[in-house]
């Protein structure tokens, strides 16, 4: 496995983490494996008032809480924001293919300070597929697009505008995210920060 990378941007005061390999190549199989077998609802709207529905399939609370992956993600966000605490509020599966529809959106209000991870669940992705992630300003201008690389992980405020790109006409593949979000409770303890820090 090559040495993690972990790249910070700043798109209208809202942080942003673009992190690779963080997660093992046997990891990256086995939940790239595991996002085909899933079941699937077009039932989800990037915003309301849009047309189309976009197929989701939902990871049930009580394993968001419980799965070693996610609990790995949820730590990645705590390292990456050490002054703050996180709640679970809901994780699924985004599954898109040529033909489907996104829209820019938010996932929290301007306001709020919540956080998104968004992994990239494809074993195998070309760029010639597409599928890019775009990352908007608050003026609705594109600022960054990310590929969606294999076993790459997207950390957000939920306030950012985004927009996923669906697959572009010469991919037969599914797009597949999933996308774990997390409230944030506010400033940690001194104390907490301390020990979250500590080797």
């Amino acid at each position: 496995m090559s040495e993690p990378k972990i790249r910070k941007s700043m798109i209208s005061g809202r942080e942003l983490f673009v992190c690779d390999n963080l997660v093992e190549d046997l990891m990256v199989k086995q939940v790239g494996a595991l996002v085909r077998t899933l079941h699937y609802i077009r039932k989800e709207k990037s915003r309301p008032g849009v047309p189309g529905l976009a197929a989701v399939s939902d990871i049930p609370a009580e394993r968001v809480a419980t799965d070693p992956f996610l609990c790995s993600l949820k730590k990645t966000v705590e390292r990456l924001f050490p002054d703050e605490r996180f709640a679970d509020q809901r994780a699924y599966v985004n599954c898109s293919v040529y033909g489907d529809s996104y829209y820019l959106h938010r996932d929290c209000g301007f306001q709020e300070r919540h956080v998104t991870a968004l992994y990239y669940a494809n074993v195998e992705w070309q760029p010639d597929w597409g599928g890019e992630t775009i990352y908007y300003n608050d003026e609705e201008d594109a600022e960054l697009a990310i590929t969606p690389r294999p076993g790459r992980l997207v950390i957000a405020r939920g306030a950012m505008l985004h927009r996923g790109n669906v697959p572009a006409r010469n991919c037969y593949e599914e797009r597949y995210t999933l996308a774990y979000k997390l409230n944030s409770l506010g400033n940690t303890p001194p104390s907490e920060v301390a020990v979250k820090k500590s080797p």
